[in-house]
């Protein structure tokens, strides 16, 4: 049984502790364990928004961790509460053996400590002995251009309805259900605490679309759709890859993401359609090479209006 955290371009595995499954991450929705020791002890009865501050298209807010204030990351993308290794030291956090290494963005393994953190606050949510993970973020620190001490992932979204408004720069937690007036709801599968949507990718204006499984990451701040994986190395990958510029595309917990920057025909998810879609794609990603997720949907795709993440409900709303 693996554990997955997606941070940004990264995803992180521990190590097996069950004996391998031949399904792909995801092919039966109903046999992925999500893991609920991490709910919050108390949380709104009625939906309540914080202030954040954009920066590097990042969602920075300010949270309380054994009663100290931080500025904090929410991140779709992390199905787990993750900490800077240097930071939770600072804090007096012991960390735990490593159970496996960050295999993400970039060349540069990161190993992946077990912690717990007596008290933790998010906006209305307060969580009480919350299991996480310590990591070393120098990189992705280094990339956004300030400290990225605390990344808050699937315990921020797993019980109720969040909606992040880019343009009031709130961040809303209410109960499931209730963010109101979403016209076109997009399916979501959660897997492994994070949340993945099936997206159809047509590279060419007389090509047959492709089925994509992508996760939609709060942090994957630099391009709308980014992919990897066994979609780099199809007909359609290759497509793609033979009108792109290559550049870097991203940056991870390893350091820089190099690969390639194409459009694409149009993209459809759900009800959504986006023409002539920016599409980054790369082989640096080994978030993407393990397997089960074909890449993310990021930012600048709802950058311009707002998204609402309701796991329990198994959808989320882009408003644009």
């Amino acid at each position: 049984m693996k554990s997955w955290l997606v941070l940004g371009v990264a995803l992180a595995a521990t190590a097996a502790q069950e004996p391998a499954s031949d399904k792909q991450p995801g092919s039966d929705p109903t046999s992925v364990p999500t893991n609920m020791s991490d709910k919050p002890v108390a949380g709104p009865s009625q939906p309540v928004a914080i202030r954040f501050e954009l920066r590097d298209n990042l969602v920075a807010f300010e949270t309380t961790i054994n009663g100290q204030k931080q500025t904090a990351v929410l991140d779709s993308g992390a199905g787990a509460l993750v900490l800077d290794r240097l930071f939770a030291e600072r804090i007096g956090l012991n960390a735990k053996a490593a159970v496996g290494e960050v295999a993400g963005g970039g060349a540069q393994a990161q190993q992946l400590q077990p912690i717990t953190v007596a008290k933790l606050t998010v906006g209305p949510l307060r969580f009480a002995n919350i299991d996480g993970y310590a990591v070393n973020l120098e990189q992705l620190s280094a990339s956004a251009g300030f400290p990225i001490n605390i990344l808050v992932g699937a315990p921020a979204f797993k019980s109720g309805a969040v909606t992040v408004d880019y343009q009031r720069r709130t961040v809303t937690f209410g109960p499931s259900g209730s963010a109101r007036g979403c016209q076109s709801p997009i399916s979501i599968t959660i897997v492994h605490d994070v949340p993945v949507v099936e997206a159809e990718l047509r590279p060419t204006a007389d090509s047959e679309p492709v089925r994509l499984k992508l996760v939609v990451d709060l942090g994957t701040r630099d391009h709308a759709v980014l992919l990897g994986g066994r979609f780099f190395r199809s007909k359609a990958g290759e497509t793609l890859l033979k009108s792109g510029v290559p550049q870097q595309v991203g940056h991870g917990t390893g350091g820089a993401v190099e690969g390639s920057v194409s459009r694409a025909a149009e993209m459809r998810i759900g009800k959504m359609s986006i023409a002539d879609p920016e599409v980054a794609l790369s082989s640096g990603v080994s978030a993407f090479e393990a397997g089960g997720f074909d890449g993310s949907l990021g930012v600048p795709l709802w950058k311009d209006g707002a998204i609402t993440f309701d796991y329990q409900r198994n959808q989320i709303c882009i408003r644009k």
